[in-house]
């Protein structure tokens, strides 16, 4: 009986940790992650990068830090980064600083300007500016960490790792959540019933279908080359997961992002034929889900019909149709410089009185810092695009790696116009990452072209 009850304060306890979206805890808490990742980054330095990855995965849970919500990424990024710069003291050249990165800064000083100039709340609006700050530190110190060959690989597997275990969990969550459990999942209300869907470790569900659906392609892609014969039983297994993930989301924009991923991988790969096994695997997982999800939301015998109402037929596409008329309304008023960061949402809330969103980023950029902000933002992401594509061209033990990081963020970008998660700390290690390929790809065969 004691056993028992220990049990069930356990399980409550961590369904109240998954249902919070801020985690009340002492300070210690929080500190511990930055302790820890700081012992465990100096005394394996090449443990930071992983670390950090890993971190990632949680951004579910926040600490709420002088009025901040803080996640766990932001705590463990301050103690490998402080032990990555004391232990490996780094010079201008290892930062790997670029030209284009003063685009990036520049954008951030243009949304930091209209802020100052027009946010109604001033401090909102540098909340969020601090976290665009961190995911430009992020990529900073993941294009610095990883640009050599093997820390590159050994990065690319953990993102992977870390992918398939959120999944796997976000799976799990979806399993156990009709018995009474819930381990991070959320409920959908339609007109004539109610689905659930799981988020896991990740933010919400859209964030787990994207994320699981990013992962699935870096090793759709990786499972097609001979380079990788020999982890094709484990890369297969984490493809099963992933998709599995993507499904059971319920995400309409991950699914879109997958279907643009696999099209890309279709025209890349000369193993075509698995690329369109691949996509028909991935077509009945999603068919299923939603079957499957209509059933026990008591579709009955019409489960085809409650099916096809879950996909087509949603609130969120005319809220977010109405957000987008209305962010471009705001934006016609200041379109040189924009009218701040975030500031749609101190304007405007839903329908659930949350605050609203901008879902699509080209229009958030637009809204927020305006035309100026627009093309320095799209100028670095086109700099980005040019440079992986010629370091693509390069053919060496990495380019799997780099393709696959690759069309994982044409996928993501996709993605991006739908539902805007641009600024979450693990599209910036997509982000990193692909920086830091284009360099260790063009490190390795600099000895072949003197």
């Amino acid at each position: 009986m004691n056993f028992y009850n220990g049990w069930t304060r356990l399980m409550q306890r961590v369904m109240a940790w998954q249902l919070e979206q801020t985690v009340q805890t002492p300070w210690y808490v929080p500190a511990f992650f930055a302790l820890g990742a700081f012992g465990v980054a100096w005394r394996r330095v090449e443990w930071a990068l992983p670390l950090l990855i890993v971190a990632t995965a949680l951004d579910r849970y926040r600490f709420d830090i002088a009025g901040m919500g803080l996640r766990v990424e932001h705590f463990v990024f301050l103690g490998v980064g402080l032990a990555w710069l004391v232990r490996t003291r780094p010079g201008w050249k290892q930062l790997q600083l670029a030209r284009a990165d003063l685009l990036l800064a520049a954008f951030w000083g243009v949304t930091l300007a209209s802020s100052v100039w027009r946010a109604p709340s001033l401090r909102a609006s540098l909340n969020f500016l601090g976290l665009m700050g961190f995911g430009m530190l992020l990529y900073i110190f993941i294009r610095a960490a990883g640009a050599r060959a093997q820390a590159f690989t050994r990065a690319v597997w953990t993102l992977i790792g870390a992918g398939v275990a959120a999944a796997a969990f976000g799976v799990l969550a979806w399993l156990v959540f009709p018995f009474g459990v819930n381990l991070g999942v959320q409920t959908y209300a339609l007109t004539t019933f109610e689905t659930f869907s799981a988020y896991g470790t990740l933010f919400d569900s859209n964030t787990l279908g994207m994320f699981a659906m990013a992962t699935a392609l870096l090793q759709i892609v990786l499972i097609l080359d001979a380079q990788f014969a020999r982890w094709r039983v484990a890369l297969g297994a984490g493809i099963i997961i992933t998709l599995l993930a993507v499904a059971l989301s319920l995400t309409r924009t991950a699914w879109l992002g997958l279907g643009a991923g696999l099209f890309l991988i279709f025209v890349t790969s000369p193993r075509r034929r698995w690329a369109l096994i691949f996509g028909g695997a991935a077509a009945a997982l999603v068919i299923g889900a939603l079957a499957v999800s209509s059933a026990l939301a008591g579709g009955g015998g019409a489960l085809a019909d409650f099916s096809v109402t879950r996909l087509l037929t949603s609130k969120s596409i005319f809220f977010r149709l109405d957000a987008f008329a209305r962010a471009w309304r705001d934006f016609l008023l200041n379109p040189l410089f924009g009218n701040g960061a975030n500031t749609f949402a101190q304007k405007y809330t839903t329908e659930a009185g949350t605050r609203d969103w901008i879902s699509n980023l080209v229009l958030l950029t637009l809204h927020d810092s305006g035309i100026v902000g627009t093309i320095l933002l799209g100028a670095w992401l086109v700099w980005l695009g040019v440079a992986t594509r010629r370091a693509l061209r390069v053919s060496n033990s990495l380019r799997p790696f780099q393709l696959a990081l690759a069309i994982a963020g044409g996928a993501l970008l996709v993605c991006h116009m739908v539902t805007n998660v641009f600024w979450l700390g693990w599209n910036w290690v997509f982000v990193g990452l692909l920086a830091a390929g284009n360099i260790a790809m063009n490190q390795a065969s600099a000895p072949h072209e003197n």
